[in-house]
């Protein structure tokens, strides 16, 4: 029986190839995309889960301050308290690049991670060579990746050789291990011990006369002995405090699975994805999915007339109406399956654009995984069954009396079902057409908004940390580039726009408005070289240096001044910081964070991190030939790295122009696919009144009154849905535009673009099919009828 059902399903999809190739196409666009999305998808929800405690491990987080940065010194204490905690482990991230010197050779390495021997315990690290017992024998070892082995000493063994990180210590590999996976939130290419004073990369100052207020902060995991309930432990710590102090007043648990989607903390270094993103792709997968069932439906349904008969005589010689069910069952899902196998070379061809969207490796192997075989087959089956379900029941139901006596109306219902169908394929259209005007719009408004400095022509030159006997050198340089005509100005400063690394407690007297604030150290040109105005105050004067600074206009609304009159930063200098003016706020950070207070520190005590420089207007080429020929001569041991900072600025909004481009790709297989259907439906329509139009030519009917009556129902349709989609669309992009704190504007004009562009492209779509269908001789139609 099952082979005698395959066989007419067979049948019926060959007789109706055109009909059956449109089913197919869009079915097959539409499980390609979902294929794709879910491999990406797939991807993302594995990380850190191949860690053979991952159920175990939890990252501590600051919760009054919402920040996974603290004090290491707090594992020590909950370990030795709690016997809940089996394992814990301190790590810390640079956030910048750090230098590197082997054999007389420089390098810049992006991820030099800090961590203490119990890191290789609470965590899966796979070693390659070296003692993965004790990895860091003493506070001198460092353990490297495979591949920056390879970078450092090609295929030579690298056990045993020394090499200087960060220009003041030199450290021995001990160790060599895999690669991080791609799907590791943590990743490093070296690691060295966090017992060494110097790779304690970063700290807090409440206030530099007082050692007691120094921080040092950490990502500290901890790993729970089994069958620990983390919040009932969680509440167990935070119902004594004191034994927090003075390194925090409450903490909470972020477990391990949950830090790449779910992490809202500040100085979180981990690599982080995109929750709100994979909940988007999921929505835009199921939508694209609909609009192919949808398709299968209406060109389905639409073909009543023509199968009506079939179906009468088959009832008439004993077919019940659960044989015709089956039969149409059966056909709805052969042509699901045939366009799985078509969908899956779609993907395959199209893997990598796909991958160039989403920013990683996809490999379609994942999908023929166990489980993820078996879930494709019964999304197959299920897919397949969901779509023939309403037309079979439709074309099951019909009275064969009725079809054999040549009645063939369509019913007013079903009608309606196909009309509201394809206003959803309208709405939908018209949904993704306004979002992707919109993420467009709100990228170019982020990447050209005054950033509040001049950012065109100026360079960040990163000075690395310099050996003592090469300091004199380094002086050397900056003397050196002064001297260049293609050089318009030049500032030494710690942090920058973009990197500011400093932050500290501001102390001041007879207020309780006492915050940590961002501090960038800077010498006296800082102002001219970035262009940054004072609007409040006084500018430096001659023997100001290294007494005074300057806040931005959001620290001053902050701190509540009427004025600046014995106003005092008592911090980093024994004397504390006169604040002497206001400087216009700038941007440094994206514009997803408001600007935040700052404090410029006008001070020759500070290690320089960067050379900013003003390149000359008509000198870009002649200067950057200068500076690099410069460092070569006066540097040589050491790499040069620089980056422009418009360049540099528009980096940040890198994972907002893949959102675009992804938005933008699947809208277009969208409207792909809704415009597949729309064109059956047109051929349809127009086959369906091939008579009518007929009678019509004959009675001195023009061409356009043909083309406006079969167009017609396609631009109600489009009305429709256009106001569906509107409130939609707009309650949508505003969710999104909420994650800015900068935004562009919802205009009026926006939402009539994108209604105006789905009408172009449905008329598109069905006016070569209507315009041959006017042209078409009265005389053939008629005979033909």
């Amino acid at each position: 029986m099952i082979l005698y059902y395959l066989k007419t399903a067979i049948k019926s999809i060959w007789n109706n190839k055109r009909f059956s190739a449109i089913n197919i196409i869009g079915f097959a666009f539409g499980i390609s995309i979902c294929m794709a999305i879910s491999l990406f998808l797939i991807k993302e929800y594995s990380y850190d889960r191949y860690h053979e405690n991952a159920d175990q491990i939890v990252r501590l987080t600051d919760t009054k301050n919402n920040s996974s940065s603290i004090d290491y010194r707090i594992k020590d204490v909950l370990q030795n308290r709690y016997s809940e905690i089996e394992n814990a482990c301190i790590v810390q991230r640079v956030d910048r690049p750090v230098e590197i010197q082997s054999e007389n050779k420089g390098f810049y390495l992006d991820d030099i991670m800090s961590v203490d021997n119990n890191f290789f315990d609470v965590f899966s690290i796979p070693f390659v060579s070296g003692n993965s017992l004790n990895p860091l024998a003493n506070i001198n070892s460092a353990i490297t990746t495979e591949s920056t082995s390879r970078k450092l000493f090609g295929t030579a063994n690298p056990i045993g050789k020394e090499i200087l990180v960060d220009g003041r210590t030199v450290v021995t590999i001990t160790g060599v291990i895999k690669d991080f996976p791609e799907n590791s939130s943590i990743t490093a290419a070296l690691l060295v011990n966090a017992e060494n004073e110097n790779f304690k990369f970063s700290k807090w100052i409440g206030n530099s006369n007082d050692l007691s207020t120094y921080r040092w902060p950490f990502r500290v995991y901890l790993q729970l002995n089994k069958n620990v309930e983390p919040n009932t432990l969680l509440s167990k710590i935070n119902a004594q405090p004191e034994w927090l102090k003075p390194y925090g007043e409450e903490v909470g648990f972020l477990k391990l699975k949950d830090i790449y989607l779910h992490d809202t903390t500040t100085g979180s270094s981990s690599k982080r994805g995109n929750a709100g993103l994979l909940r988007l792709l999921t929505i835009v997968a199921a939508i694209i999915l609909a609009l192919a069932v949808i398709n299968y439906i209406n060109l389905s349904v639409a073909q009543q007339n023509k199968r009506n008969k079939v179906t009468g005589i088959k009832k008439t010689i004993g077919a019940t109406r659960g044989n015709i069910l089956i039969h149409f069952l059966f056909e709805s899902i052969l042509v699901t399956a045939l366009a799985f196998v078509v969908g899956i070379i779609l993907v395959w061809l199209g893997l990598p654009v796909y991958q160039s969207v989403f920013n990683t490796q996809l490999s379609i192997n994942a999908l023929f995984q166990f489980p993820n075989f078996i879930y494709l087959i019964g999304f197959v089956f299920l897919i397949g069954a969901v779509s023939g379900c309403g037309p079979s029941l439709t074309l099951s139901g019909v009275n064969p009396v009725h079809i054999l006596s040549g009645s063939t109306a369509v019913s007013g219902k079903r009608n309606y079902v196909r009309s509201s169908l394809t206003v959803f394929q309208f709405a939908t259209s018209i949904i993704l057409i306004f979002s992707v005007i919109i993420v467009v719009r709100q990228i170019q408004y982020v990447k050209h908004k005054n950033p509040g400095f001049a950012e065109e022509q100026l360079l960040r030159l990163d000075i690395p940390d310099i050996q003592e006997k090469d300091i004199s050198k380094a002086l050397a340089l900056i003397d050196e580039l002064h001297k260049s005509p293609y050089l318009g100005g030049i500032s030494v400063t710690n942090g920058v726009p973009g990197r500011i690394r400093m932050s500290m407690g501001t102390n001041m007297e007879n207020t309780d408005k006492n915050t940590s604030i961002k501090c960038l150290m800077a010498d006296t040109t800082f102002l001219e070289t970035f262009d940054i105005n004072v609007i409040k105050g006084r500018n430096l004067q001659p023997g100001d240096y290294g007494n005074v600074c300057m806040i931005n206009e959001a620290a001053y609304k902050y701190f509540e001044f009427d004025n600046l009159e014995n106003k005092r930063i008592n911090n980093y200098n024994p004397n504390g910081f006169e604040i002497i003016g206001v400087i216009n706020d700038f941007q440094f950070n994206s514009l997803h964070s408001a600007i935040e207070p700052i404090c410029i520190m006008f001070t020759p005590r500070y290690m320089p991190t960067t050379i900013n420089i003003r390149l000359a207007e008509n000198g870009v080429t002649a200067g950057m030939d200068f500076i690099q020929k410069t460092w070569q001569d006066v540097l040589p041991g050491y790499p040069v790295n620089y980056e422009f900072y418009d360049a540099w600025f528009d980096s940040m909004y890198r994972a907002e122009e893949r959102f675009a481009q992804s938005i933008g790709l699947f809208a277009l297989l969208a409207i792909v696919i809704s415009c597949i259907g729309i064109w059956g439906l047109a051929i349809f329509s127009s086959e369906r009144r091939t008579k009518e139009i007929g009678v019509r030519k004959v009675n001195g009917a023009r061409i356009s009154e043909v083309m406006t009556m079969l167009n017609k129902d396609y631009i109600r349709w489009v009305a429709v849905g256009f106001i569906i989609a509107t409130p939609i669309a707009w309650y949508t992009m505003n969710k999104w535009l909420e994650s800015f704190a900068y935004k562009t504007t919802l205009s009026w004009w926006i939402f009539a673009l994108a209604g105006l562009l789905a009408l172009g492209i449905a008329l598109l779509t069905v006016s070569f099919q209507s315009w041959k269908a006017a042209t078409k001789n009265p005389v053939e139609s008629l005979r033909y009828e």
